[in-house]
């Protein structure tokens, strides 16, 4: 078991990353099913397609606050585990995985019960009308019945593939995917439950993978065992958890905000119409976000790993391949998306005015992802280093600082055209911005490494590098690096 996560250090990367990268893309694929079909399916129904699937777009920005929470565990926790790994602390890494799997049931009962209670009235803040609103509130009633699903799903699959596993976290997502895609036709057109049995489909698919996931990490097969007797948070691990966690949780729960913002903007400047376009770009945009992201996860707990052990000419190489790999193939994908608008937007719908309208805006709305792999290998860099708040800045860039604002304003002066003028704004700024940090980031590591390794050690770490040092190493590392710093300083005066 434990030579499982050594190959993060011994195999060679192109092949280890191939290992990794590969199976975590069919598991982003096949999870990215479960709502990918769901609107397939729904934009189908005859004499109401338009409206439901419009009514679906509406609940987005809370199945965004679900899964963002989730990422606590799923991107705090897991590159946390990975660097006890590189460690070889494996106790520490179990306290870990006891912790997140606590946080995430506490989340799941918060979660549940608040949208239960406030969802009628958000889902008409998000832009609903008379006609969408049943559709939305029948599709978010039955799928909040599975919120701890989607939150074990989620947030604790990473743990399997941090462990070097990531063929069994595709077949974790796989599961609950061939069952969603099995069901839905049966729930939707058979039955003729309509959204509500999409959304049924899917509680039970992601129950079925969550009880695949939670299994496997409770049995000899994994590197730490889930023992639900030891369940409970460990202050430290809560702290660093959250730290880790946070830039990304931002970065969607910013997403939530922006779905709200276009979907409300639409609808006030162009209608119902408008906002079911909307739908469809998040959909089309999920399949490049996907391919993308799964080359970063898959990456980030080689990057973790090495991190932790501070070896650094193989953590350069890893960086490097991961900058190459996301930019390549987010480039691949936008052109592809912008040389063919009418093919992406008859995916998700039959009808030919929302067919129409989809297409032309997609042209404008995939005009800055190009280079989007750059803004994903940053942000992938600094979740496996901890740099919390650098990862956070990033994502207000995007979201906070040009993208909302931007979907506010220029509306005044192009009309409903101007809410996605200002996507492709946004996402350059933020690619820009995440560029430039990497660099500066990945330079102050590597100075560093240099610096401040345990086996050689050239001075003291300052003040303002204590709090990494304490998030990265054993808490004791930092009174030895004084310690050790100071005999070398004397014995060399000697």
């Amino acid at each position: 078991m434990v030579s499982q996560d050594k190959r993060f250090e011994t195999e060679p990367l192109n092949k280890l990353i191939l290992a990794m990268v590969i199976p975590c893309f069919m598991a982003q694929l096949i999870n990215a099913l479960y709502n990918i079909v769901d609107r397939i399916y729904i934009g189908r129904i005859p004499g109401e397609g338009e409206l439901a699937l419009t009514g679906l777009g509406l609940t987005f920005p809370i199945l965004q606050v679900v899964v963002a929470i989730s990422v606590f565990a799923g991107s705090g926790g897991a590159p946390l585990a990975s660097r006890y790994f590189g460690k070889q602390d494996y106790d520490k890494a179990k306290d870990v995985l006891h912790t997140s799997v606590t946080m995430l049931i506490i989340f799941s009962i918060i979660l549940t019960l608040g949208f239960y209670i406030a969802k009628e009235p958000l889902l008409y803040l998000f832009g609903a009308s008379e006609q969408t609103a049943p559709y939305a509130d029948a599709y978010l009633s039955t799928y909040l019945l599975g919120t701890i699903f989607v939150q074990f799903t989620m947030g604790l699959n990473p743990f399997i593939s941090g462990q070097g596993n990531a063929k069994v976290a595709m077949m974790s997502t796989a599961i609950g995917a061939i069952i969603n895609i099995i069901l839905d036709p049966i729930f939707i057109f058979v039955f003729g439950m309509g959204i509500q049995g999409a959304a049924l489909a899917t509680v039970i698919a992601q129950g079925a993978s969550a009880l695949w996931i939670v299994r496997y990490l409770a049995s000899s097969k994994s590197a730490i065992r889930l023992d639900f007797k030891k369940l409970g948070l460990k202050k430290d691990c809560v702290k660093t958890i959250l730290i880790m966690g946070m830039p990304l949780v931002i970065m969607q729960l910013t997403n939530s905000i922006v779905t709200i913002v276009l979907n409300s903007g639409a609808q006030s400047y162009g209608g119902d119409m408008y906002v079911g376009a909307i739908t469809i770009l998040a959909s089309i945009a999920t399949v490049q976000y996907i391919a993308v992201d799964s080359v970063r996860q898959g990456i980030i707990p080689i990057l973790a790993y090495n991190y932790g052990a501070r070896n650094k000419e193989r953590l350069m190489a890893v960086i490097k391949r991961l900058i190459i790999f996301t930019t390549s193939v987010s480039m691949i994908i936008s052109v592809t998306i912008l040389s063919f608008p009418e093919t992406f937007a008859a995916i998700f719908s039959s009808d030919a005015e929302l067919m129409s309208l989809t297409a032309k805006l997609i042209k404008v709305y995939f005009l800055g992802t190009p280079l989007f792999g750059i803004l994903m290998s940053a942000q992938g860099c600094f979740v496996a280093f901890g740099f919390a708040k650098v990862s956070i800045f990033i994502a207000m860039i995007k979201n906070v600082v040009i993208l909302i604002p931007g979907a506010l304003i220029l509306p005044h002066f192009y009309g409903v055209e101007g809410i996605f003028y200002a996507q492709p704004l946004s996402d350059m700024g933020a690619i820009i911005t995440a560029g430039i940090a990497l660099i500066v980031a990945v330079k102050w590591i590597i100075r560093k490494m240099d610096n401040t390794n345990i086996h050689k050690i050239t001075r003291p770490p300052t003040f303002r590098e204590l709090p990494v040092l304490v998030v990265n190493n054993h808490p004791v590392a930092v009174q030895t690096q004084h310690q050790q710093w100071k005999k070398l300083r004397q014995g060399r005066q000697h």
